[in-house]
């Protein structure tokens, strides 16, 4: 899988701008504010939907204008496709082919792994920052997981603010049986899927971050909730999900909001049997969200049958010479996009005739070379 063409217009600082990328690794290369992480943010639109920098559409449109448009040339599975995007009036709008598609339609098609310098803080930061991450990933491949995580988004606020009506409104309590049975039902399936998805990036990011650490180091992963304590538990999920609500619903009116469920899920990551998050060295916290995000890598192929494209926002800046060389070794085999300030790939690092380079300039394409 990979981009040949990318056509922004009125795009963040881009007017009117055609970016042709090569096979291989592209360095995207610029000083600060030259629109490096919005041609990163463009691709990344174009194949999930959605923006990982704004929440509102009409914030991706140029200075002055309301609307964008962006097209892109991409191939999957040996087949070509044109790719579009656009805003109008606030709302957003995707072709395929030159037809109008919903949005689950277009996944697949372009498939890409973000990762970004907020990314390094998946370790050491709090439990938001871990849902973030298995929400990402996991939609990234399975486009259902996105709807039922909106779905559970949606019951899961209305639950709430029942919760908050019934404190002042006792009546209420006899709605809330049936907000209970959407509950359980959307977030038993979120949980079936975060549950088999880490079972599967437990072993390939243990693979890679032993790669980073010279062998010196085992990376492990567990999912943490509150309403099982164990796998085997799994089979009666609903059951225990639906005694932890009947257990809890007096202290819920309390407070106003749902104690338990999928909302305050967490995952557990320990290196060589210790928890990362409390006792990992910035080094080891950083070798490890790289081992997280990367080794999607191999997930993706697995789950698709082609390596996803490779988006990486300036990240390079952030670590050693060891690890840096750790990622080029594994994007030789797909389509890679690197911003930075300077030319961050040693003589070696990298095949010459696998490595190219595109200078941006004030939104601009100033040249692009083949080194």
């Amino acid at each position: 899988m990979f981009i040949e063409e990318l056509k922004l217009i009125h795009y963040r600082n881009y007017e009117n701008e055609l970016i042709i990328p090569k096979r291989g690794i592209n360095i995207i290369m610029g000083e600060n504010a030259q629109g490096k992480t919005n041609l990163i943010e463009a691709m990344f639109f174009l194949s999930r939907g959605y923006s990982h920098r704004a929440s509102n559409v009409a914030e991706l449109a140029q200075w002055d204008h309301d609307d964008f448009f962006m097209n892109a040339r991409v191939v999957s599975k040996e087949v070509k496709h044109t790719l579009s995007a656009k805003s109008h009036q606030g709302k957003r709008q995707f072709l395929l082919d030159g037809k109008i598609k919903k949005r689950d339609k277009i996944n697949g098609i372009f498939n890409t792994i973000l990762f970004e310098p907020d990314d390094l803080k998946i370790v050491k930061e709090g439990p938001d920052k871990r849902r973030r991450f298995l929400n990402q990933e996991i939609s990234g491949f399975r486009p259902e997981y996105h709807y039922i995580l909106r779905d559970y988004e949606k019951i899961l606020n209305q639950r709430n603010s029942l919760l908050k009506n019934i404190h002042y409104q006792p009546s209420l309590i006899t709605t809330l049986d049936v907000w209970d049975e959407q509950l359980m039902q959307t977030g038993v399936r979120l949980m079936n899927h975060r549950i088999h998805y880490l079972h599967r990036l437990n072993r390939e990011a243990n693979n890679l971050h032993q790669v980073l650490s010279h062998g010196k180091e085992t990376l492990s992963l567990s999912y943490l909730n509150n309403i099982i304590d164990s796998l085997e538990e799994l089979s009666e999920i609903k059951n225990l999900y639906k005694k932890k609500l009947a257990a809890s619903r007096e202290e819920e009116i309390s407070r106003g909001a749902t104690i338990f469920g999928p909302h305050v899920d967490d995952m557990l990551i320990q290196i060589n049997g210790k928890d990362a998050r409390r006792f990992g060295s910035q080094g080891q916290q950083r070798s490890a969200a790289i081992s997280l995000k990367l080794s999607q890598i191999e997930i993706y192929y697995d789950n698709t049958g082609e390596y996803p494209v490779i988006l990486l926002d300036d990240i390079f800046s952030e670590l050693d010479e060891h690890r840096r060389k750790s990622i080029l070794s594994l994007l030789n085999k797909t389509q890679a996009f690197i911003t930075c300030t300077e030319d961050i790939v040693n003589e070696g690092d990298v095949r010459p005739e696998n490595q190219h380079i595109i200078e941006i300039v004030k939104g601009q394409v100033r040249k692009i070379n083949k080194l």
